[in-house]
């Protein structure tokens, strides 16, 4: 699975293998080194006041062993949709610790955001087997409605049109396998414009 992990203010993004033990590797900006993680004590629990108790882990990372205490506490306001926070110490330092997975970084952005006029292409945020098409060409449809059910990551999503119109072309099939960035509908105006004429693309959005 990959992250994308803000520390403070920097980014960075992070792959973790997911065997069934311990962790044995993570990428670290296209840097792989050997990782061994346990839990020593988890997070399972809070205080009467509310406040979460920091988990305890053991981190060899490398050569160089760490202890490490995380316990979760509310993302900021503008961290996105799906984001997870911590405040994790290693040693003397704190940081406040962010992170989102890969699915939710492709599928995060809410129907609800910005209102989009013309012809859209909505495309697969993501590699995936398209498990249902809910609509047929030339079908109305409203903003936020379901328009295709995509299988990735061992999870079905369903993905919505930003805007209201009418369906005018599907590029996928129940069953067909699908690369990020496939075309899979175009959503535009009632008019019947050409929708050869799509000049606006969406990453694709859902409802779960």
């Amino acid at each position: 699975m990959r992250y994308l992990v803000s520390v403070d203010e920097r980014e960075i993004s992070v792959a973790m293998d997911e065997p069934d033990g311990a962790m044995t590797q993570a990428e670290v900006d296209g840097v792989t080194t050997p990782v061994d993680w346990r839990v020593i004590s988890a997070a399972t629990r809070a205080l009467a006041d509310g406040a979460n108790v920091a988990g305890h882990y053991s981190l060899l990372l490398g050569a160089t062993s760490y202890d490490v205490y995380a316990r979760p506490v509310a993302p900021a306001e503008d961290a996105g949709e799906g984001a997870q926070a911590f405040e994790v110490t290693v040693g003397a330092r704190s940081f406040t610790v962010t992170l989102r997975d890969e699915r939710t970084q492709a599928l995060g952005r809410l129907a609800g955001g910005a209102h989009h006029t013309g012809d859209v292409t909505i495309r697969a945020p993501m590699p995936g087997l398209v498990s249902n098409v809910l609509a047929q060409e030339g079908q109305e449809v409203a903003r936020g409605q379901a328009i295709i059910v995509l299988e990735a990551m061992k999870m079905e999503n369903d993905l919505v049109t930003p805007r209201a119109g009418v369906v005018k072309r599907v590029g996928a099939a129940k069953g067909q396998t699908v690369n990020q960035g496939d075309m899979l509908a175009i959503i535009g105006d009632l008019d019947g414009a050409d929708a050869g004429n799509a000049d606006t693309d969406t990453d694709t959005e859902t409802a779960d």
